[in-house]
């Protein structure tokens, strides 16, 4: 390989994994935001969906620990979701360096288990904040959930394309 050559690989590198980046940015400024302006976006998510749920919500209105439990599981959800989108962003990136689907997987996750770690630390030093090892579990649970959709697509896609192919 030329330099040149070299140097557009290594651009093309960079390039895949700028959409991972600046997502976890985004998980990052979540991240620094105070245990009380957390708390109050959280709050605002949740009541915003007991609106939504009809007579359901009425229950979560009166009940002090089903609020609570609502609040865990928004909270909880939250750090699944935005590790299963980081997970896919890091999928995306590592395929197009690799051509090798289960290495991409792999390392898209265990990166992802990383950046969970980092993020549970950087926690460490934001006030009101802890980091927690068991959302770095949930957070790698989102990256897991995300393979396994993956995985699915995958199997659904090789079925049509076989039904296709009997078909025709």
């Amino acid at each position: 390989m030329t330099d040149t050559q070299v140097n557009s690989a290594r651009k093309a590198g960079v390039r895949a994994f700028l959409p991972a980046a600046a997502w976890y940015a985004v998980i990052f400024a979540f991240s620094a935001q105070t245990g009380e302006e957390s708390g109050q976006l959280s709050g605002r998510i949740v009541h915003g969906s007991i609106g939504l749920m009809g007579e359901l919500g009425a229950l979560f209105r009166t009940d002090w620990d089903a609020l609570q439990l609502l609040s865990f599981l928004v909270r909880k959800a939250a750090h699944m979701g935005v590790f299963f989108v980081l997970t896919g962003l890091l999928f995306l990136g590592f395929r197009k360096i690799w051509t090798n689907r289960k290495t991409s997987m792999a390392a898209a996750m265990g990166l992802c288990a990383v950046l969970a770690a980092l993020d549970e630390f950087h926690q460490l030093f934001v006030p009101g904040r802890d980091g927690k090892l068991s959302d770095v579990l949930i957070d790698t649970c989102g990256a897991v959930c995300f393979l396994l959709f993956s995985l699915a697509l995958s199997a659904i896609r090789r079925v049509r394309k076989e039904w296709n192919g009997l078909n025709q």
